[in-house]
């Protein structure tokens, strides 16, 4: 399972464009390694990357430029993307028709494939490569096969695998592997990709800054963002998160309770869960640099001592996170947890107080309310009930 780290909100600045780069100058050296770990967080275009290698490889290309190009008239180009070309394996989670779902593992069945797709003959291609993706998905067994292939490689064989998080992947694997780091596109990139994919009628450059923000300029998780009406439920968030008004704690059950298009509440939760975190990130950073962000603005006072206050959000943002991959660890009902985290972070906000009323008019409401609070500390020794 992967979990969701602070890397969610952290933006690197390492250019896509300089891991293009050093491929290309193995290639033209012919000093080509036989195995390749392009890695970088969730949609930021790792699999473009790879995919664009076994392209320019295969069609026996010296520059990334020329593949536009190639693609117009390469038969191999268009078995590639067709997943039809006899000398690409693709290794990925396998569909379950019984179960309708795609498996939570690459088995190490599929590692046994790669095996077989090796000790066939190669007449055409210069190379045979494998895609795997992701690496972060292999089961403990295929991990340890994929070791194996990768300690005594074929000849011909060029392996490329994809990456989320590294920690995951066992550390000799890593080792046999040139790294290729595929992190955070510049906004320039970033609104190229973005207009590529969507009319400017449907995007505006206000909706492009904030998701560039909010992405940390990641081309995927953008489009989740803005397809899942992200944008809209993150300004509705943020309100309740910086707000000392209690009755925003309403608005934050009645913003739980609509997943907007998300298949299963479990989804819409930890996309929650996700601009959560990120918006206790944010608000310890404006605190402790006086300034605000572009998504939100703080009543900031140059006198205060911002540094003591960012530290109760800090602690915050850690005891949520462990709490979040504990449940999802356990599969456990995450709506109770954000109810929790946002009663937390609201008691954060009245810190000066050892009481508040919360005025609730929803009746449902009120026996999850007192459920909730049954079950932390992290409330004032006072809370005023008041049934509208």
């Amino acid at each position: 399972m992967v979990k969701i780290t602070k890397d969610f909100y952290v933006n690197t600045k390492k250019s896509y464009e300089s891991s293009k780069n050093i491929f290309i100058k193995s290639l033209k050296k012919n000093k080509l390694h036989h195995a390749w770990l392009i890695h970088g967080p969730k949609g930021v275009g790792k699999a473009t990357l790879a995919w664009k290698i076994t392209k320019l490889l295969q069609n026996g290309l010296h520059n990334f430029d020329q593949i536009e190009e190639e693609n117009k008239l390469s038969l191999t180009s268009r078995r590639i993307e067709a997943l039809s070309e006899q000398s690409v394996l693709l290794c990925r989670r396998q569909f379950d028709k019984t179960k309708k779902k795609f498996l939570q593992e690459i088995s190490i069945n599929e590692i046994r494939k790669i095996n077989h797709f090796f000790s066939l003959s190669n007449t055409i291609s210069k190379y045979r490569i494998v895609i795997i993706d992701t690496i972060n998905e292999l089961s403990i067994s295929a991990s340890n096969a994929l070791l194996k292939l990768l300690e005594e490689p074929p000849l011909d064989g060029i392996f490329i695998l994809i990456c989320e998080n590294k920690r995951s992947v066992l550390p000799t694997i890593i080792s046999r592997c040139r790294i290729l780091e595929c992190n955070s596109l510049d906004f320039k990139n970033f609104e190229k990709g973005m207009l590529s994919i969507y009319d400017k009628r449907n995007v505006s450059s206000e909706n492009l800054n904030q998701l560039f923000e909010l992405s940390g300029g990641s081309i995927g998780k953008s489009i989740e963002i803005f397809d899942n009406n992200g944008l809209e439920i993150f300004n509705k968030l943020i309100n309740i998160l910086i707000s000392d008004n209690e009755e925003q704690l309403e608005k934050f059950w009645e913003l739980l309770l609509f997943r907007h298009h998300f298949e299963t509440a479990k989804e819409y939760h930890k996309f929650l869960f996700e601009f959560v975190l990120y918006a206790i990130a944010l608000i310890g950073k404006s605190l402790v640099t006086k300034k605000n962000s572009s998504l939100f603005k703080l009543k900031l006072k140059k006198e205060n001592n911002h540094h003591e206050d960012y530290f109760p959000y800090s602690l915050l943002h850690s005891i949520i996170l462990k709490d979040l991959n504990n449940a999802l660890e356990v599969n456990l009902n995450l709506s109770d947890l954000l109810l929790t985290s946002v009663l937390k972070i609201i008691k954060i906000n009245k810190k000066k107080k050892n009481s508040f009323t919360v005025t609730i008019t929803n009746r449902k409401f009120v026996s999850k309310f007192f459920s909730i609070i049954s079950k932390t500390l992290a409330y004032p020794r006072s809370v005023e009930i008041i049934k509208i």
